[in-house]
């Protein structure tokens, strides 16, 4: 506190000496410049030029003077505020005072990289929870007792688990049962993965215990997948392979039959080209089915076809002129009514969509029955009409008339690849369009296909 007293002495003694120097200038700088040049004008000018900047000088020292004082003066208060104890003030010299000064600002600028420090941390931990919630993996992290700790936004889709669950054991929780065994067991057992169902759904679960390094407990990480979709199209595939192999063993059959009878001469002239034909008849089913089959894996691929702009009126009178012979064979009536549209298309695609769906109206049909054709525009979508008076399709079978190799049992003898219909479905679906079908037994099948129709910029 003495050096506070002092400073201000000394302020008031600077502020006096400055005061009395300058009224002093008045008296003597006139006297001087007399006695130098007795001009009265040049010494009125001289004189005021000259105590203008004495006055202005000695301003400056007294504010720097004050100025200086007072940090000091200040700094020494804030240090004297940190070394209080128990009510009482140490003195402190100058050079104590300076040194806790520059303690001050040290802490200052620790405090200042502490902050920043934890800005960062609390951006990079923002980042990783929103890495973490765009996953399609759903992520949980429980403790010793069980208790959820972490869990990420897919694990509310999956589960259901609530901001609230957090802290809660997951024995407490209405998660399925298989899936708490599971943790369980690999919590004493090691890291465990398997699949499990759940509310229609099939899911991957890997269950991975862990020791948390700060403190030594046990920590278990969860981490589940959707691969309902995934599960389903490799037994899709594997049905295909099944079916397809099925297929291709009869025909292959037949043909290695008729072939070992000619060549063996096992049969009469007559018998052996009637051998020879059902080879050439067997050879076209596979070739159908071959073709059949890498058609659907291109339209189940994506794969890109020419697109060019037909005349779906020309490419479905094409359709009738192949299915001439089937048609005559079994006196079908074909009742057409066909408008021109022009659309951007691959033509492979709409030939095979108006002959699958004719010709299985047709083979399905009675003999000398009536199938109606109609193709026409609405607004800006083709419709596509085939109507018959056949056997009629089971409600029990319908949902399924689309698949791969699916046929109704009653109807196998009729022949085909069983992928007809399949290759319907996915090039309407190419096309954005709409498949629906209506059937009763004994009274016939309408099929109606909507495709939106497209134009050359629009592809």
């Amino acid at each position: 506190m003495s050096d506070i007293k002092s400073n201000q002495k000394h302020k008031k003694t600077i502020t006096i000496q400055t005061i009395t120097f300058a009224m002093l200038s008045f008296l003597i700088i006139p006297f001087i410049l007399y006695w130098i040049s007795p001009d009265p004008l040049l010494i009125t000018v001289l004189s005021t030029v000259l105590i203008i900047l004495l006055v202005v000088y000695n301003i400056f020292i007294l504010l720097r003077a004050n100025k200086n004082l007072g940090v000091d003066n200040q700094a020494y208060l804030e240090i004297l505020k940190l070394i209080q104890h128990e009510g009482q003030t140490k003195e402190l010299s100058k050079d104590v005072i300076q040194d806790k000064h520059l303690m001050l600002n040290h802490i200052k600028e620790m405090q200042e990289n502490l902050q920043k420090q934890v800005l960062r941390s609390e951006r990079y931990r923002k980042r990783l929870r929103l890495i973490l919630d765009g996953l399609q993996l759903g992520i949980v992290l429980i403790d010793k007792d069980y208790k959820i700790t972490y869990f990420n936004k897919k694990m509310e889709t999956f589960f259901n688990i609530k901001e609230k669950d957090v802290g809660q054991s997951i024995d407490q929780l209405d998660l399925p049962l298989t899936l708490i065994a599971i943790v369980h067991e690999a919590v004493s057992q090691g890291p465990i993965r398997n699949d499990i169902d759940f509310k229609n759904k099939l899911y991957d679960i890997q269950v991975s215990p862990f020791l948390k390094t700060e403190s030594n407990e046990t920590q278990v990480l969860i981490v589940v997948d959707d691969v309902t979709l995934e599960r389903s199209t490799e037994q899709m595939k594997k049905d295909f392979f099944s079916y397809a192999s099925h297929e291709l063993k009869s025909p292959i059959t037949s043909i290695k039959g008729f072939a070992e009878l000619v060549l063996y001469d096992m049969v009469t002239k007559d018998d052996a080209k009637k051998a020879l034909t059902s080879i050439v008849n067997q050879s076209n089913t596979m070739t159908t089915l071959v073709e059949d089959m890498l058609m659907l894996s291109r339209l189940e691929n994506y794969k890109e076809s020419r697109q060019i702009e037909v005349n779906l009126k020309e490419i479905l009178k094409n359709v009738l002129s192949t299915l001439t012979p089937i048609i005559e064979q079994k006196n079908i009536i074909i009742s057409h009514n066909m408008n021109m549209i022009h659309m951007v298309c691959d033509p492979m695609d709409m030939f095979k969509l108006f002959k699958n769906i004719i010709e299985n109206s047709i083979k399905y049909s009675k003999d000398h029955s009536k199938v109606t054709i109609k193709l026409h525009q609405v607004n800006q979508s083709t419709i596509f009409v085939v109507k018959d008076e056949g056997f009629g399709i089971p409600s029990i079978h319908q949902p399924r008339i689309f698949e791969r190799f699916y046929r109704v049992d009653e109807y196998r003898n009729e022949g085909g690849t069983g992928l007809g219909l399949a290759i319907v479905k996915h090039i309407v679906m190419k096309y954005d369009g709409v498949i629906q079908l209506e059937s009763k037994v004994d009274k016939g099948t309408i099929v109606e296909v909507s495709i939106p129709i497209q134009k050359k910029n629009q592809v």
